[in-house]
């Protein structure tokens, strides 16, 4: 830390508000990976509060939206895709947010006089236009920053304009943003926020790693999952993957999702299969695996990048994950299997031919980005006045 920060920090801490929604577990995720990387940083010079925008706002339908996620992405996606692309434009997340302005702009408002900070950070693409509004409302003057946590499919509603700074994970989304208005100068290509223990696992060698998980050294192990809420058609993608029986030890977790665990414990397979439920050691199992099976989700992705892992997609949310599908299958990451059988057949040829297996690893590693959240971290830090 520089003499200035020391100095500064001595007279007063700057306070920090996060702000994300529990829509999905990657909002929560990357704000506390940044808040955790501040307080690496900057120790007690740096005052981070996260809140749930949407549940503390405290309006009807509102704060029922992180119950009501895991609905709207669910019946195959059609609501999902039809909303998604309905309003994916400025000028629809300009009218929809005034539309809505007249019924929740007094509550978000009093959100934003009950969390004080000298600066304001979005984790979430939804509430941007109506926090711009509410800035101007309160006649707040303080820098506010939106982390956009999408890769390269990303919304409207991250890029409205009147943010003081934009960053964004790849230039695809640097791209997004200037078709958007965006004034270039205010976007920043960074990478996606991750926690700092994927950076500091990678140290870690693979058969420590599978002796912490009590994992067998003498075969490959395939890792399945959903992300943190378990979403996707799991269940028929394990079954097929154990169908084939392969020679290799197969792990899944089930993330947040007790129904899909409760499933996954009873699953008559002729294979052993390690059911897991919610973890928090996921950096550890990543480092311990040989092949990824996972729905296209961002943060999983940027993990397994950082991790070198070949991925095999099964489930990408219709919209909001669909270029993340080209964007791993373009750089040679990994394949796209929307059918259960096509994932174990996937599978099945990545244990079969090694050699293909670790050209997909090295192509998957390319793309991470490991010291992103640091970045970010410093980049949110100079905002400060």
């Amino acid at each position: 830390m520089s003499l200035a920060r020391s100095s500064r920090s001595a007279v007063s801490p700057t306070r920090f508000l996060f702000l994300f929604s529990d829509t999905g577990g990657g909002h929560r995720a990357s704000a506390q990976a940044v808040k955790d990387e501040m307080a690496r940083l900057y120790g007690d010079a740096a005052i981070v509060e996260m809140v749930d925008v949407f549940v503390e706002m405290r309006r009807w339908p509102f704060d029922r939206f992180p119950k009501l996620y895991p609905v709207a992405v669910g019946m195959n996606g059609i609501p999902w895709y039809v909303g998604y692309h309905l309003s994916d434009t400025m000028p629809m997340v300009k009218l929809l947010s005034g539309a809505a302005w007249p019924y929740a702009g007094p509550s978000l408002c009093h959100l934003l006089g009950q969390h004080p900070a000298d600066v304001m950070v979005s984790f979430h693409g939804v509430p941007n236009a109506a926090l711009l509004f509410a800035r101007r409302k309160l006649a707040l003057r303080s820098p506010f920053a939106i982390v956009t946590l999408d890769l390269v499919s990303v919304h409207a509603g991250w890029f409205t304009p009147g943010a003081h700074m934009y960053i964004v994970p790849t230039e695809a989304a640097r791209q997004r943003a200037l078709r958007a208005g965006v004034t270039p100068k205010r976007i920043h290509v960074i990478g996606m926020p991750t926690r700092r223990a994927f950076v500091e696992v990678r140290a870690m060698p693979q058969s420590e790693a599978r002796d912490l998980l009590g994992l067998p050294q003498d075969r490959p192990i395939v890792l399945m999952i959903g992300g943190g809420e378990g979403m996707g058609p799991l269940v028929p993608v394990v079954r097929a993957i154990a169908e084939r029986k392969p020679d290799a030890h197969l792990v899944v977790i089930a993330g947040r999702n007790q129904m899909l665990y409760n499933a996954l414990r009873v699953l008559d397979v002729p294979v052993p299969l390690r059911v897991e439920g919610f973890i928090t050691n996921i950096a550890v199992w990543m480092r311990a695996v040989d092949v990824l099976v996972t729905k296209a989700g961002p943060n999983t992705l940027s993990e397994a990048f950082i991790a070198g892992l070949p991925l095999v997609l099964y489930a990408a949310i219709p919209g909001q994950e669909e270029g993340n599908i080209l964007h791993v299958v373009e750089n040679h990451a990994g394949v796209w299997t929307p059918k259960p059988q096509a994932a174990a057949d996937a599978v099945m040829d990545l244990l079969t031919h090694p050699e293909q297996r670790a050209a997909m690893a090295a192509c998957s590693q390319a793309l991470a980005r490991p010291h992103a959240t640091t970045e970010i971290a410093r980049h949110l830090w100079d905002l400060r006045r």
